[in-house]
């Protein structure tokens, strides 16, 4: 068999088990909603790694996000989200934009426009980056501010700069100025992008941040 299927087939069994994983979850602790979805967030983003390692063709490699922009919208738009304890359609088409970025940035990557390192650098940063900000700050944060009606904490944004900072520096070759200047974008860019579309514009912008720095 193709070796192209047999990565695509583990893509779709990698997603299904961390959904499955965050049901269980939210069924056992009684998670909130944004706990939930960061979680899916945070472990869904770790498919850049079959992304990168196991694809050859481009075709295979952009039919695992395709799909799966095409289910989360059919999971958000059915009300099947509830199951999650989802229901805000503006946050939860988040679930959406993120496959979509995945999408572009396997593109670019396969086109020769962007470097292995970059699409890792701009999937992980929103993966746990945004993640970890989110379930960090809605606990621990304590210093809000508001960007279009979407409370933040300095704190959150505090943690997506540092846990930025440590992605990039780990998984790229670039000097730690320009580091510190992508962890910069992805954190500015985080903060002020409203109703989820962050899930486009921070990993997009990071990854082409290393390019254009």
């Amino acid at each position: 068999m193709n070796p192209d299927i047999y990565a695509l087939i583990l893509s779709f069994a990698f997603i299904f088990a961390v959904i499955a994983a965050a049901f269980v979850l939210y069924k056992a602790f009684r998670l909130s909603s944004e706990t939930v979805r960061k979680l899916i967030h945070i472990g869904v983003s770790n498919w850049v790694f079959i992304l990168l390692f196991s694809f050859h063709d481009i075709r295979w490699a952009l039919a695992g996000p395709a799909a799966f922009i095409v289910l989360n919208a059919a999971f958000v738009y059915s009300g099947k989200a509830k199951l999650l304890g989802m229901g805000n359609r503006k946050r939860d088409n988040g679930l959406i934009y993120f496959p979509l970025s995945l999408l572009i940035l396997s593109l670019l990557y396969y086109r020769g426009l962007i470097m292995s390192y970059d699409v890792l650098a701009g999937v992980l940063v929103m993966g746990y980056g945004d993640g970890l900000a989110a379930l960090i700050g809605s606990k621990w944060g304590r210093h809000k501010y508001s960007v279009m009606n979407a409370e933040k904490s300095w704190e959150g944004t505090a943690v997506m700069f540092a846990v930025s900072l440590a992605v990039i520096t780990l998984v790229t070759p670039y000097s730690f100025p320009v580091c510190l200047a992508m962890a910069a974008v992805a954190a500015f860019f985080e903060a002020v992008t409203p109703l989820g579309l962050d899930n486009i514009t921070v990993p997009l912008l990071t990854g082409l941040a290393g390019v254009l720095l």
